[in-house]
């Protein structure tokens, strides 16, 4: 129910320990007495108010309405983060925000497993031997759900508040938390202009494993998303959201862009280029991050483009990337027989990776001092990997393959048929070029 100032008052009493204790009393049906409604802390409450009964609980909810001071215009720059499952989220510089997401996320979901199988071996039991003294007894006290319930709903509270103070890091700035005894001043320098979210509402089924997709049927995201935005009006910043379509897969360097599946292990991200050495190494949700903001100005990639639309346009990126490099050989073989457009194939190589007969390029070694729990990013000195690679492709006398656009490929079969006309070959396929 709803009540204005006139039909409540707030009263402060203090507790037998002299704990102060705050009440609000509000009007009944019966005249000249209200009912006490203790508070479970020292709120302010003014106004309008609304009532909300919890009849199973045996509580009930004051909601209040406040007035949000504005703050100063933010004057900082632009933030992108990937949510996931073992943080709150990673912004594109590689820091990790709420990091205790994770363990607290594991804990539940597995707990709540490993209740779930044992309650099924006892319910089981109970219906085998239905009517017993023994089944009874597992039916009152093994087969309730108040505990159970009690128990996930005092885990998703912890949840919410990692989630909220991971949240309100990003928005305010660090240290800018209200929980502190002393306010910290709310820079606008500390503030992003702008907040760029990945878009998670298309996902849906199951993952490949059990343990994941336990993780994501627990996994809030709804829910921080309706957070950040609700932080994002009261701070000021605006919210944009993009594609998030393999952003996780894609390497991060502007002279690469490789996409395959097989650049992210884990939450380790290493570029596999079969082409030349790229070798971007670092942790997957930086990666991640660092590609939504990217894609922030991709003008082909919207929010709404499928995620195969998404992979041909990476591909042919990659592709034309690949023509851009000095000392190439073009070889205009049209489509490979796996799809891909604009493809060659050379020695077993193609856009998606190197064939099974050539060794693949040897495991991560990250190596140094790092958290036991995540690898952290290794840098590469990339004018000394360049020269090696050149010292090497000069020794080895390898050729970069390089392939043409559909255009020039039908343009050169087209001026091959014209000349071969006379003979009758027009049928023959295209050979490679010097």
């Amino acid at each position: 129910m709803s009540l204005d100032s006139t039909l409540y008052s707030v009263v402060d009493n203090g507790t037998p320990k002299g704990k102060p204790r705050r009440y609000v009393k509000v009007v009944s049906s019966t005249p000249h007495k209200r009912i006490w409604l203790p508070l479970s802390g020292i709120s302010r409450v003014s106004g309008n108010i609304r009532v909300v009964l919890d009849e199973e609980h045996k509580r009930a909810f004051i909601h209040v309405i406040y007035d949000v001071a504005p703050l100063a215009a933010p004057t900082g720059s632009a933030v992108a983060l990937d949510w996931g499952i073992t943080e709150v989220c990673t912004d594109e510089d590689g820091a990790h925000h709420g990091e205790e997401y994770g363990p607290a996320l594991t804990f539940m979901t597995e707990r709540r497993n490993k209740t779930g199988k044992a309650r099924n071996r006892l319910y089981a039991l109970s219906k085998r031997d239905a009517g017993s003294k023994r089944t009874k007894h597992i039916a009152s006290n093994n087969l309730s759900t108040k505990k159970q319930q009690a128990r996930t709903r005092r885990a998703k509270a912890q949840l919410k508040t990692i989630s909220g103070a991971a949240i309100k890091e990003v928005v305010y700035g660090e240290g800018n938390r209200t929980r502190a005894r002393r306010r910290v001043p709310q820079l606008p320098s500390q503030r992003p202009r702008e907040i760029i979210i990945e878009d998670l509402s298309h996902l849906r089924g199951k993952a490949r494993s059990k343990k994941i997709s336990r993780l994501c049927s627990s996994w809030a995201r709804d829910e921080n998303k309706e957070r950040i935005t609700v932080h994002a009006y009261v701070g000021g910043s605006g919210i944009q959201t993009v594609n998030a379509a393999y952003t996780s897969q894609t390497c991060p360097d502007p002279t690469c862009g490789y996409v395959h599946r097989d650049n992210r292990h884990g939450d380790v991200f290493h570029c596999r280029n079969p082409y030349w050495e790229c070798n971007w190494q670092g942790d997957v949700d930086h990666v991640a991050a660092m590609n939504i903001k990217s894609r922030i100005k991709d003008r082909q990639i919207s929010r709404f483009t499928p995620y195969t639309e998404v992979k041909k346009i990476l591909d042919e990126r990659f592709l034309r990337r690949m023509q851009s490099r000095v000392g190439a050989r073009i070889v205009p073989l049209g489509t490979t027989d796996n799809g891909v457009r604009d493809t060659c194939v050379e020695n077993g190589a193609t856009a998606h990776g190197r064939a099974l007969s050539i060794p693949r390029q040897r495991k991560l070694d990250v190596g140094g001092k790092q958290p036991s729990t995540r690898p952290s990013f290794v840098p590469v000195d990339r004018a000394e990997h360049s020269k090696a690679a050149g010292e090497r492709r000069q020794e080895r006398c390898i050729e970069c393959v390089c392939i043409l656009e559909r255009m020039v490929a039908r343009d050169h079969r087209q001026s091959l048929g014209a000349n071969r006309h006379d003979h009758g070959n027009n049928n023959q396929p295209l050979q490679q070029m010097p």
